[in-house]
């Protein structure tokens, strides 16, 4: 029996869309900072049959499939590695993360499951390697086997090894925290699983994809290693930006931002020119609201996130990736 332990991870620049849906390559580089809080456990074993329990998801038909084909891909994965069973498991996931609001749940599943596959296994896998098993499960959950800020990088073939996670820098090197802003709970009805697919129907799908793999994502990691706040807020916010147009303009559209998602916006814009704070907002496929910023601005940022009345609201720092626990 082995449990894993993992967090959401936050992209600065966001992954949408796949060059192969089942492999779940993704069409553009991607990186994000992994978050030290909320969590979730994920305790496995071997079985004679799959079965899953979640302390706050109920596990679904489509959601036990979810995993039933991740555990086989997984599973082909390792046997050009070296061949084991791991598609039959006793899977059973303690998680304090709301599921489906645009907190990267999935992300923290997989790769705590990925985390605690490696430790289930008779050989040594590298972390590169566990990426790809997370990727796996969700494409953005590569990023949360690294502590820091995480990346994934496209290699030039089509293959289940197609997208690799990295490690940036590690989460010693620059301490920011995300002041995170939930305006609902409620579980979107579309996921990003379902919205990936139908990323390339947007008319500026393309261009998106070219601006992220032509500089974009090496302005991001030149701002993260130079410690540059003003360049990193430049580049996360309009990648935010562009990623939700081009959500909006595919067919169907998926409008995941809200009337309270523009309000806390708005009113962020405006209290970091008033104030001269070093805050950026970024927001994955959901309503909620991060609040990236450094020491100097984070008690304000928190003071004014606890004002927002019905609000959830979490304070997260800079964290150290899946680990075995």
């Amino acid at each position: 029996m082995i449990t894993a332990r993992s967090t959401p991870n936050i992209a600065l620049i966001k992954y949408w869309g796949n060059r192969h849906n089942e492999f779940r390559l993704c069409a553009n580089d991607s990186l994000s900072m992994t978050l030290n809080t909320p969590s979730l456990d994920i305790t496995i074993d071997h079985a004679d049959t799959l079965s899953i329990t979640s302390t706050n998801k109920e596990m679904t038909e489509k959601n036990i499939l979810r995993f039933k084909k991740t555990l086989e891909l997984i599973e082909s994965y390792l046997g050009t590695i070296e061949p084991t069973k791991v598609s039959n498991l006793s899977i059973k996931i303690d998680s304090h993360i709301p599921p489906a609001i645009g907190l990267a749940s999935s992300a923290a599943v997989f790769s705590a499951l990925a985390k605690a596959i490696s430790g289930l296994v008779d050989f040594d896998l590298t972390d590169e390697q566990i990426s790809i098993m997370a990727r796996l499960g969700s494409g953005s959950a590569a990023r949360s086997i690294f502590g820091g800020f995480g990346a994934i990088r496209n290699e030039e073939n089509q293959f289940i090894d197609g997208c690799k996670g990295w490690q940036v820098a590690d989460e010693h090197h620059w301490n920011l925290h995300d002041i995170i802003i939930v305006p609902s709970t409620e579980e979107k009805k579309v996921g990003s699983s379902e919205g990936h697919p139908q990323a390339q129907t947007s008319p500026d799908f393309a261009a998106r994809v070219d601006a992220i793999n032509g500089h974009r994502q090496q302005e991001c990691i030149d701002a993260i290693l130079s410690k540059d706040f003003e360049k990193l807020q430049k580049v996360a916010e309009e990648d935010c930006m562009e990623m939700h147009h081009c959500m909006q303009t595919q067919d169907p559209p998926l409008n995941y931002l809200s009337d309270e998602t523009y309000r806390i916006l708005d009113e962020v814009k405006a209290l970091r020119k008033a104030e001269h704070l070093p805050v950026l907002y970024t927001m994955d496929a959901g309503p909620t609201v991060h609040l990236f910023c450094t020491d100097e601005a984070k008690e304000r940022i928190a003071e004014y996130a606890h004002t927002q009345e019905g609000c959830q609201i979490f304070e997260a720092s800079i964290g150290p990736g899946a680990h075995l626990v």
